[in-house]
């Protein structure tokens, strides 16, 4: 199944909104400063027909990624065969070498590496969760929509009240300001109002220091936080150690991370429970099959970074990922993608990743 062509788009959707009045002390915004997410989406021709991937970025970066994509990623893949997912990976590698795989990098190949994926799948005619071999219909799921640091426990509580209703198992906060006291309140409010049975999980993109980060997971163990993701910085691994030696709460690491290095070296060093590969960020499906791969052998546990519309397909194959990190940034986007049903997020299952533009895209074009 030779690859013809590669195109590329780019698309710009806004983020949720945000409460009016801020915390005091407290940004209202997402440590990116982001409003919108943009949305680079590659189409794909082979010899089959036409296959979509795209990578997200919720800050700048979007138009050098697409230039990536059309300049360098393109005629490394173009000739080649779909089906050539581990070579066309390690190729790329290769022809960045000097430059490194990671950052925009990995970025603008994950979008062509999920097109692959998705091109393989709809040529066997079966959705992606069925080629990877997927052994459930659908997964556990909590919703990301609440973004940047700047929710009040309010309106952080009616975005999880609102999940919770339509079968989402719990949400996930970001904190980590300068008000470490507005931070803990805002949690213990969640937790108080959406009850004991919603889980919980606390993200906070590695803006504590080690201390702050124990006194605080400490807090959250004692108000059943279900996990504590990017306490510290992520880089920082004999303070990660010292807080999986302390602590009974769980932590997720790895949001932040873009190479794979990283997450063989927390799985191996047992620095967290739970590794947050964010699928644009480490170069595609291909790459997270890899990390899953080596946190299923460590006995740890795996759930991606938003990007529900190819997750759900890997929460249904892979047994390391327990759990899928659900956001509605594309649905207007996209037609098709995961449903809910029973409280679970349940792939497509129309051949690939079962999504398409949707006709009334163009409103979002950059």
């Amino acid at each position: 199944m030779r690859i013809l062509s590669l195109t590329t788009d780019h698309y710009r959707v806004p983020l949720p909104k945000r409460q009016r009045i801020p915390l005091a002390g407290v940004s209202t915004s997402p440590p990116s400063g982001a409003t919108t997410i943009d949305v680079v989406v590659v189409t794909l021709t082979t010899e089959a027909g036409a296959a979509l991937g795209f990578t997200t970025l919720a800050g700048p970066g979007a138009a050098g990624v697409r230039a990536l994509i059309e300049t360098e990623v393109a005629p490394l893949v173009v000739g080649e065969s779909a089906h050539d997912t581990e070579r066309l990976l390690s190729k790329a590698e290769f022809h960045f070498r000097d430059l490194g795989f990671a950052g925009p990098v990995s970025r603008a190949y994950s979008a062509v590496d999920v097109a692959l994926w998705n091109a393989k799948s709809s040529a066997a005619g079966v959705p992606l969760a069925t080629y990877l071999g997927a052994a459930r219909a659908a997964s556990p799921f909590f919703t990301s929509e609440i973004v940047g640091t700047g929710w009040d426990a309010g309106d952080a509580t009616k975005a999880a009240k609102a999940a919770l209703k339509v079968g989402a198992m719990g949400v996930r906060l970001e904190i980590g300001t300068a008000n470490v006291e507005a931070d803990a309140d805002r949690a213990r409010e969640l937790h108080d109002a959406v009850g004991e049975d919603a889980w919980i999980g606390l993200a906070a993109g590695g803006r504590y220091d080690l201390n702050t980060a124990l006194a605080l997971a400490h807090f959250f163990q004692d108000q059943g936080i279900d996990w504590f993701e990017d306490p510290i910085n992520p880089a920082d691994a004999t303070g990660y150690a010292r807080l999986a030696d302390k602590l009974e709460i769980p932590l997720a690491v790895g949001s932040t991370f873009d190479r794979r290095e990283d997450f063989t070296r927390v799985s191996r060093d047992g620095l967290a429970r739970i590794l947050r590969p964010d699928i644009g960020k480490v170069g595609g499906v291909t790459a997270l099959l890899k990390i899953a791969a080596v946190a299923e052998a460590h006995g740890l546990a795996v759930c991606p970074v938003r990007t529900p519309e190819v997750t759900a397909h890997l929460g249904a194959a892979l047994p390391a990922v327990t759990l899928i990190d659900r956001v509605s940034w594309c649905d207007d986007l996209f037609t098709g993608g995961p449903t809910i049903a029973s409280g679970k997020l349940a792939p497509p299952t129309t051949p690939g990743l079962g999504i398409a533009l949707n006709a009334a895209a163009a409103k979002y074009k950059a």
